[in-house]
């Protein structure tokens, strides 16, 4: 079985509309690898915008993966509570996300998606996560991993963890699972890798530390030993925006997260081939052609003006 792995699409049609010709080559290119399954691990929209989820639920349909069959996938920090679009926005953000309806966003993710929901085994009183899902030789166990929002420990939405009904939950599921053949695979989005500080400059540092602060997922230490326990073959994940294989705990995990968050002009797939008892991983780098990488060039020169121009306004006032 082939399996194509993408996540943190950042869709965001009203100030970028470049970036959505991006994910329509994405997903002209993953269609003609012919893959047996799409995952997508969070964050579709950049904005919690439903008309941008929508609008990307044309595009699998149009490519014939809006089914069960065909499609898994899971919610990200931002199909809920979205993200500060300008540099001012920052100072406000958090008090947007204290009025966030979570639950309401998290059912407007899961009607906009049903059709990829409709061959999932769930627990009662589950709601949609974690559910599980058969594909030939394959156990696919999603999660919500978004943190509701706390002024204390989730001020910007963006923190991960998975609370102690959906831990039991999904302890639960696993369980029983256990006496199954198939490998099984932890679908999420928050990462479990440690993020590394690359930057020299002293603001870099002080971004890096914001990051490690808002950009967590909690309580990591008993995920690691249910899924341990539970032999769990590959974690799929994405928010840390980099694709890369890497294993802690003697688990074995794949970020998607720079799919189309890079700094190069390409997209980035994680193609998966499952097969005599393993999983091969392919990570691809697909440049993209000159004409949309024009076309994201001048949105990015056009974002730039906005703020530079935004900053000379408050800077006069």
């Amino acid at each position: 079985m082939l399996i194509a792995h993408i996540s943190d699409l950042h869709i965001n049609s009203f100030y970028n509309d470049s970036h959505f010709k991006r994910i329509k080559f994405l997903l002209k290119y993953i269609s003609e690898q012919n893959p047996d399954h799409l995952i997508i691990t969070g964050d579709i929209t950049d904005n919690a915008s439903l008309e941008d989820l929508e609008m990307f639920k044309v595009l699998l349909k149009k490519y014939g993966y809006i089914n069960g069959k065909k499609l898994s996938i899971v919610i990200g920090n931002h199909d809920i509570f979205g993200g500060a679009q300008k540099a001012e926005d920052v100072f406000t953000f958090p008090e947007k996300c204290k009025l966030v309806d979570y639950n309401e966003r998290v059912d407007e993710f899961t009607s906009c998606f049903r059709e990829s929901f409709d061959n999932c085994f769930f627990l009662p009183q589950s709601g949609f996560f974690p559910y599980a899902k058969k594909i030939d030789d394959i156990i696919f166990i999603g999660l919500n991993s978004v943190a509701k929002y706390s002024n204390l420990s989730n001020t910007f939405g963006s923190n991960g963890e998975i609370n102690a009904f959906q831990f039991g939950q999904t302890a639960e599921l696993l369980k029983s699972l256990e006496n199954k053949s198939e490998r099984k695979i932890i679908l999420i989005h928050h990462h479990f890798n440690k993020l590394k500080n690359n930057s020299k400059s002293t603001f870099g540092s002080i971004w890096s530390g914001i990051e490690k602060q808002t950009m967590k997922l909690r309580n990591k230490r008993r995920l690691f030993k249910l899924f341990k326990e539970s032999n769990i073959n590959l974690v799929l994940h994405g928010h840390a925006h980099e694709s890369r294989e890497y294993s802690r705990k003697n688990i074995k995990f794949l970020n998607g997260g720079a799919t189309v968050k890079n700094e190069k002009q390409s997209v980035k797939i994680n193609f998966l081939e499952t097969g005599e008892g393993k999983i091969k991983i392919d990570i691809r780098n697909i440049e993209l052609p000159n004409k949309v990488k024009k076309n994201a060039s001048q949105t990015l020169k056009n974002e730039h003006i906005k703020l530079v121009n935004t900053n000379l306004l408050q800077s006069n006032e």
